[in-house]
């Protein structure tokens, strides 16, 4: 099995490609779980319920029309399709792609660095993780 770096990574949001005004990101699944712990057992019984996740990209800061601000601040707010490539576009290649909620839009300004960026995620219903076509 070969590695594949992370330079590759391509992420879509709202049909936006932002990859070149990334430079981190976190594509998490998760679950949650219920208690069904009954009297008498020595240790919690856990049964998994429903999948939840989270997503987050961030950056080096680009002005004009098609920097982050532009394009991602406006989606603070709405539900909007996230396609994550971890291994980049290609027929064949993996993809996560799903509806998300957008929950935050950060900037940050170091005083002796590049201004910053990045946004938060909160993904809605089931995800898809269909290789490309």
């Amino acid at each position: 099995m070969a590695r594949k770096h992370s330079k590759l990574t391509v992420i879509i949001i709202d049909g936006n490609d932002v990859s070149t005004d990334c430079t981190d990101s976190n594509c998490e699944q998760s679950s949650g779980t219920e208690d069904n712990t009954t009297y008498g057992k020595r240790a919690v019984v856990k049964d998994p319920t429903l999948l939840d996740g989270a997503f987050a990209c961030s950056g080096k800061y680009a002005d004009g029309a098609t920097g982050p601000r532009a394009v991602l601040k406006p989606l603070v707010g709405t539900k909007v399709n996230v396609k994550y490539r971890p291994e980049g576009t290609g027929t064949g290649l993996p993809q996560d792609s799903f509806d998300a909620v957008v929950v935050k839009y950060t900037e940050t300004a170091p005083v002796a660095g590049y201004r910053l960026w990045a946004l938060e995620t909160e993904p809605s219903d089931e995800w898809d993780s269909e290789d490309q076509a």
